[in-house]
């Protein structure tokens, strides 16, 4: 998705989270927030996700909630790039 696309302006961050894959909220998995908006973050996890996955974070900054999704990229071997929307 091309930034004129997005309803709002990502900051780039480096933000090391913990969140679990609904319905498995006992398994909680590390990740790295790569950029954040009000509407959603850039997600890198060694987990693979799914488009159709949703996620309960435990904490970004000052949130902690669900979020939703909406593409992925599995182009590099280590790690799993995905865009997610707050739900």
């Amino acid at each position: 998705m091309t930034a004129t696309k997005r309803r709002h302006e990502r900051k780039e961050v480096a933000i090391i989270i913990q969140y679990a894959l609904e319905p498995l909220a006992h398994i909680s998995f590390d990740g790295v927030v790569a950029n954040i908006s009000q509407s959603g973050f850039c997600l890198l996890t060694t987990h693979p996700l799914s488009k159709a996955d949703t996620i309960t974070v435990k904490k970004i900054s000052d949130f902690s909630g669900r979020a939703a999704v909406r593409w992925v990229d599995r182009s590099n071997k280590y790690y799993c790039k995905a865009g997610l929307e707050f739900v």
